[in-house]
């Protein structure tokens, strides 16, 4: 598709205004009206100089900096030969102190553009127009039109440096949500993938010896998979209600995991002990934590137990995770550090300590989300 020619730049920023600013430019024919309408003269060379002066009108608006100046300088040139028989020639002057006043980024080149249009005007007013009707319209246009062309100057400066923000905000914005993404989808798929391998492991070395076995074993691998699609599917609509029902999943799933690990999941108060206190985010960042610290007991511990307890008291609520394992103490891996990230998002705390008798896992909230209801109301 051939592109469409256009006089002006395509800028939302220029709008009408390029077009309104034409409408002063009839002063030209102010005094072929009003002082000599009969001569054929000042009629042909004003409408010449209108002539050779809109193509430059236009193509200031395409240029910036020196080329712009160029412009406002053959603007100038423009008023000064029509100067002598139209006094109405000083709004070509206007023109080019507008145009001077908004060539550069730097408010000091501008004025100084300015103040060459109005040493023009000087010049002209001394030696081709000494008249009121030029001067007085000349000097003051120009002036005032000079320092609005350095306002927008710098308003369209500023305009450019806030686009350039915002296209940085909404690329750091795009990174920070496909790192989210990656985290929930480590923290949703680790813990199911850790277990589809151990059963398929399982299964594997049962094939010769217990048919029967290994063949329910593949259809709880078929089940596993099937519930790991289904997660994947409600994560991607926007997965967790607030309700408990996330984390009442959440815990099934850990012990099943873990019992298929051979590893026992003792709970000393469930997910009704804080249900009041959730809202849908921080219930997603405990399921979300409950499924990846029993992926990394899984994965790494060594354990025969885990005791989970959500806890609510006067100061704070949560939950607790503690295994019998080995005790590891580095938090190097991504799944613990986008958990940290996602408590910490939400205004929580994280604490994994090794201990003797293993590592212990604890997230806590201290806000209550009727204090987050006043703050959000105030």
């Amino acid at each position: 598709m051939r592109q469409r020619w256009r006089i002006l730049p395509n800028d939302p920023e220029l709008g009408w205004v390029p077009q309104a600013m034409l409408v002063y430019v009839s002063f030209v024919y102010l005094t072929p009206l009003l002082g000599e309408f009969g001569s054929p003269r000042i009629w042909a060379l004003s409408s010449l100089s209108l002539v050779v002066f809109l193509p430059m009108y236009f193509a200031a608006f395409w240029f910036s900096g020196w080329r712009r100046l160029w412009m406002a300088m053959g603007i100038t040139v423009v008023g000064m030969a029509l100067a002598g028989l139209n006094a109405g020639a000083s709004v070509y002057f206007i023109y080019a102190a507008y145009f001077a006043g908004m060539s550069f980024e730097h408010m000091r080149q501008n004025l100084a553009g300015v103040a060459v249009v109005l040493a023009a005007v000087g010049v002209t007013t001394a030696w081709l127009a000494p008249n009121l009707y030029f001067a007085g319209p000349a000097f003051i246009g120009s002036f005032v039109l000079g320092l609005v062309g350095g306002h927008f100057s710098r308003r369209n400066l500023e305009i450019a440096e806030l686009r350039m923000a915002r296209a940085e905000i909404e690329t750091l914005a795009r990174i920070a949500e496909r790192d989210r993404i990656a985290g929930d989808l480590h923290d949703l798929l680790g813990q199911t993938l850790s277990l589809i391998v151990l059963k398929s492991e399982l299964a594997e070395a049962l094939v010769s010896r217990d048919p029967s076995r290994a063949e329910g074993e593949a259809a709880e691998i078929r089940d596993i998979a099937r519930r790991a699609l289904s997660e994947v599917r409600t994560a991607v609509r926007g997965y967790r209600a607030g309700s408990g029902a996330g984390l009442t999943h959440e815990l099934e799933g850990a012990r099943e995991a873990l019992a298929a690990a051979e590893v026992t999941l003792e709970l000393d108060a469930g997910p009704e002990r804080i249900i009041g206190q959730l809202d849908a985010a921080r219930e997603g960042v405990l399921a979300l934590a409950l499924r990846e610290a029993s992926t990394n007991i899984i994965r790494h511990a060594r354990a025969r137990s885990c005791k989970v307890s959500f806890f609510d008291d006067a100061l704070c609520y949560g939950v607790e995770i503690q295994d019998d394992g080995r005790g590891g103490a580095g938090e190097t891996g991504s799944g613990l550090r986008g958990m940290r990230e996602r408590v910490e998002a939400q205004g929580g705390t994280m604490q994994l300590m090794a201990e003797a008798t293993g590592t212990r896992l604890r997230i806590e909230f201290s806000e209550r989300p009727e204090s987050i209801a006043r703050k959000v109301q105030t």
